[in-house]
């Protein structure tokens, strides 16, 4: 019961993470849009991109972690190759994204206005936009997986009955 507590915890995190991931990314390109001048804004716009990008490959980091943790729990300490099947697809994913399309999107990052690269950046953007909803969705339908179980766990522990002192006789001290 144990280990499902900390899959459990494990999943929450990063389900937690990801939203908030979400959050800031769109909060920080709002935030640019409301401040100065047109020239102010492209200004802001490119440092709040430049922000995104440190934010979500450490977030990337994490994840990779979280996803290490989490399957290696489900298969060690759970023993339900399923549900580590189903963490590790997430993990895989956050590989694909951290290791091939993250670096190729801040290496076209720099060189945006030339139409191809901004072509192909918008393509890859889009991909790690699709790959972040399903990602988040797997680890979702996992934590869904996990709290029934969890709590049939812990129903089934044997519940533990107070003493009434008063009907059984007094305690010698």
């Amino acid at each position: 019961m144990h280990n499902q507590r900390i899959a459990a915890f494990l999943s929450g995190a990063w389900i937690l993470g990801s939203l908030f991931m979400i959050f800031v990314a769109t909060q920080n390109f709002k935030m640019a849009d409301t401040i100065g001048n047109a020239e102010t804004r492209a200004t802001l716009r490119d440092m709040a991109g430049r922000l995104n990008q440190m934010f979500f490959v450490s977030w990337e980091r994490v994840e990779l972690v979280l996803g290490i943790a989490l399957a290696a729990i489900l298969w060690f300490g759970m023993r339900s190759r399923g549900l580590a099947g189903l963490a590790i697809a997430p993990l895989v994913l956050v590989a694909i994204q951290h290791f091939l399309v993250t670096p190729r999107m801040l290496a076209l990052s720099a060189h945006l206005d030339a139409a191809a690269d901004a072509s192909q950046f918008a393509r890859l953007h889009a991909l790690y936009g699709i790959s972040e909803v399903v990602k988040l969705l797997l680890v979702v339908a996992l934590a869904g997986l996990l709290l029934p179980t969890w709590r049939r766990a812990a129903a089934s522990v044997e519940r533990v009955q107070p003493v009434d002192y008063a009907h059984h006789g007094h305690i010698d001290r």
